[in-house]
């Protein structure tokens, strides 16, 4: 199993997690602070990045980046993330970041191997004990020279290791590209650190998290959002489409591409939930949702659509989806046999010619 996902701090500015999600991110992991429980060290995009990621449908979780040198800065670092996290309900782990990027920590003379271990399994005590599903973080440098992994086996490891084509160690999610590596994401801009960091999760963390209760959810709960009922479309289907957004490899991801002519496409992935749901051609053309598309198999020109079906959702009226297709409801009202074309209801099927 591998999920994808990104981890953002306020350096990334304003994001647009509609793009985020079309793209492709199932998870993010948001900065929630730096070091003891000072409110001025909260990150400033952390409740914003919350709201982003809960709209669309993406599962978070959070990090602190830890500046403790000693145990009493490390209980105050564990109080500063739960402060942050009461009312909230992450779906993924909550993690402490430890790493000296900023040269914090060796220009107060650094800390040994033992202490930086003992911060860690301190924040992840503590935060175990209230609730949390926890892990820790670290760079290949630490996790060899100035820890000891073996004294936190009992929790789940981010490795951070860009770069590479697979992690050299085991671990529960890889940060397989962080912007200085040239990570990037649709709807995250660059910005100061030079793009956005990446991320495989190899366990489904929101669905063991929900199932058990933790993160302030209650057990059982269901691990996926519901599915939405118009999708039509599986992996695999030649579509046709009058319009689509662009793709990753393109300038602007969340920009409508209008042909002038119909485009016929393979469907190579879905996101369930997303504004714009199906990709074609691994991103050669870009991303579309039910809307765009005109018919399956190989349309030319002005040819007419091959039929197709659309599961009425709340909301929909038969004017409408003759509009999103491109024709009228008397004619849709013909076809499907609605003698009243103001009465659908949700869950009917429209035969689309």
């Amino acid at each position: 199993m591998s999920i994808r996902g990104i981890d953002l701090s306020y350096h990334n500015g304003t994001v647009d997690f509609a793009a985020v999600k079309a793209a492709g991110a199932q998870f993010a992991m948001l900065r929630a602070g730096v070091g003891s429980d000072i409110a001025s060290q909260d990150d400033k995009k952390f409740v914003e990045y919350i709201t982003g990621c809960e709209t669309n449908g993406i599962e978070w979780g959070a990090y602190l980046y830890s500046y403790a040198m000693n145990m009493d800065e490390a209980d105050s670092e564990a109080n500063h993330m739960l402060r942050l996290l009461q009312g909230r309900k992450p779906s993924y782990p909550i993690v402490i970041d430890m790493e000296d990027a900023d040269g914090y920590k060796a220009k107060r003379g650094g800390i040994s191997r033992q202490m930086a271990t003992d911060i860690i399994k301190h924040f992840c005590q503590k935060l175990e004990s209230a609730g949390y599903y926890v892990m820790w973080y670290a760079n290949k440098d630490w996790y060899e020279n100035k820890l000891y992994p073996g004294q936190l086996t009992a929790y789940d490891f981010w490795y951070a290791r860009p770069d590479k084509s697979a992690p050299d160690k085991s671990c529960g999610i890889w940060q397989n590209e962080i912007g200085e590596t040239g990570g990037h994401w649709p709807g995250v801009k660059n910005n100061a650190v030079g793009g956005c960091d990446t991320n495989i999760a190899y366990k489904d963390y929101a669905a063991m998290i929900k199932s058990a209760g933790l993160n302030g959810w209650v057990a059982g709960s269901s691990p996926t959002p519901p599915q939405p009922t118009g999708t039509q479309y599986s992996v695999g289907d030649v579509v046709t489409v009058s319009s689509y957004y662009a793709s990753s490899t393109e300038t602007d991801s969340n920009k409508a591409v209008i042909p002038s002519e119909w485009k016929t496409g393979t469907i190579t992935r879905i996101v369930e939930g997303a504004r714009n749901p199906y990709l074609l051609n691994n991103g050669n053309l870009g991303w579309c949702n039910d809307g765009d598309i005109r018919g399956r198999g190989s349309i030319t020109g002005g040819s007419t659509p091959q039929s197709v079906t659309y599961t009425v959702q709340s909301g929909d009226t038969l004017s409408g989806i003759a509009a999103k297709y491109g024709t009228s409801y008397q004619h849709l009202a013909s076809i499907n046999g609605i003698s009243n074309p103001d009465k659908i209801y949700v869950g009917q099927k429209i035969k689309i010619k």
